[in-house]
């Protein structure tokens, strides 16, 4: 049985081959994502930080807008993703705009006032304290730099043709793979009290309805059948019932992401 009060940040510290694997497709880059990050201005020459990279498939796009004067730092808590990042980058050619490294403890690994972009994409419903972190984003960027947050809110989850009360049975079986799983609402107020400037916020739903990201139902169903939070019956029966409903056309998936950008 899981530590359920540590879960959210022990689950990505051992990332079985499984979830590896459906990561690998989640968080390939396509364009239909461009509305996630495109607020942040992203551009040449710049020095940005992708925190909480993963297995490296933002630090790739990222590398290519900023170009060969710029450069990326992947961060992350998982050793796994950052050898997959730093792979990653030497198959796209992209050694020298892209470095990685294992993120241990609070502080960010780059010197006071010397970053002009931050990306916390789907990251901050996972660390200890949002608003530290984003202080400490706040810390290494230049005057004028920018934090960027792309984030979930769970509380605003639609899976048909799963029951409202359903889907939010799954969800708070799941709660303990999240520290703030209602980060999405916070995030403007946040920024706010972290001290940013010219805060813009916006919000960008992600839809589908052909199956895409069954994979993050199927995580959710994992988290709920690995703590028992959710009997077994239960979760086979919601995951058939979505199983059907992609094949026959009747299913939809909606999850609104938040996004604020901000100046420090």
């Amino acid at each position: 049985m899981p530590n359920l009060h540590t879960y959210y940040r022990d689950h990505w510290l051992n990332v079985d081959d499984e979830r590896l694997e459906t990561y690998e497709k989640m968080f390939a880059w396509s364009p239909e994502m461009e509305p996630l990050i495109a607020p942040a201005g992203f551009g040449p020459g710049q020095l940005v930080v992708d925190f909480g990279c993963g297995p490296g498939h933002m630090c790739i796009e990222l590398a290519r807008r900023v170009g060969p004067e710029g450069h990326v730092h992947g961060v992350d808590i998982n050793e796994t993703f950052v050898r997959q990042t730093r792979q990653r980058a030497g198959n796209e050619g992209l050694s020298d705009r892209i470095s990685a490294s294992r993120l241990v403890g609070d502080k960010l690994p780059f010197e006071d006032a010397s970053i002009d972009r931050v990306l916390c994409k789907n990251v901050l419903e996972y660390v200890d304290d949002p608003l530290a972190t984003l202080s400490e984003c706040r810390r290494v960027l230049r005057p004028g730099g920018r934090p960027h947050a792309a984030d979930s809110d769970w509380g605003f989850f639609v899976a048909e043709p799963l029951a409202p009360e359903r889907a939010a049975a799954l969800i708070s079986a799941a709660a303990h793979a999240f520290k703030t799983p209602l980060i999405g609402r916070r995030l403007y107020g946040l920024c706010r009290s972290a001290g940013y400037a010219d805060i813009a916020l916006d919000i960008a739903p992600v839809i589908d309805t052909e199956g895409r990201y069954k994979g993050l139902l199927e995580n959710m169903a994992g988290y709920a059948r690995e703590a028992g939070t959710l009997p077994e019956a239960e979760i086979a029966d919601m995951t058939a019932v979505v199983d059907r409903a992609i094949v026959d056309g009747t299913y939809l998936f909606v999850l609104p992401k938040f996004l604020v950008t901000a100046t420090a």
